[in-house]
């Protein structure tokens, strides 16, 4: 058996937990529950079984990893888990899809009531992040929010990184023109 490392890709990886590695996996698995939190907390907002979907979604695509075409799109595979299990967790409690408002950012404390002003202004971004298509918001989350690079996030999202500056941009139009209605009214 071929020992696992850190540096290798997705699919050295895959190829490795098919050949029976649990420990090429177990990278795989830190590689990307930061990530896979962050999105199911994105769009839930349910921190209470957080730790339980990361679980269930890591699961299900170990037993599912002999189905997987390319992998080298483990990132995106195991993205595409996470949603799936994040939105039957929401039609379970009767709850809309992809609620972005109750994502808590807690801003540190400022003196002199910078605090509330700033609450308010995460408050305004996390409205309206929750509101952009899908695509974006992914996009969004994964690099300001996990700190990804564009390579990083074209990986986990299945696309090219030229894809994911569009999609960047796209967004960040799309914020400073809420922001700006916003301000204007």
């Amino acid at each position: 058996m071929i020992p696992a490392s850190d540096t290798q890709d997705d699919s050295a990886l895959v190829r490795q937990t098919l050949a029976g590695s649990r420990d090429s996996f177990g990278l795989l698995v830190v590689r990307y529950s930061r990530s896979v939190r962050a999105a199911c907390l994105a769009r839930t907002g349910l921190a209470d079984d957080l730790e339980d979907t990361l679980q269930e979604t890591f699961l299900r695509a170990f037993q599912g990893l002999s189905r997987l075409t390319d992998p080298a799109r483990f990132g995106a595979y195991v993205h595409r888990i996470a949603q799936n299990i994040c939105i039957d967790r929401l039609r379970r409690r009767g709850r809309p899809h992809e609620s972005f408002d109750e994502v808590e950012l807690e801003p540190p404390a400022q003196p002199g009531g910078v605090t509330d002003i700033r609450e308010e202004r995460l408050a305004d971004l996390r409205r309206h992040v929750g509101r952009l298509p899908h695509a974006l918001r992914e996009a969004v989350l994964l690099f300001y929010f996990e700190e990804r690079s564009h390579a990083e996030i074209a990986a986990v999202l299945g696309v090219t990184e030229a894809a994911v500056n569009q999609r960047l941009h796209r967004a960040r139009q799309s914020l400073k023109q809420a922001f700006d209605q916003g301000a204007a009214e």
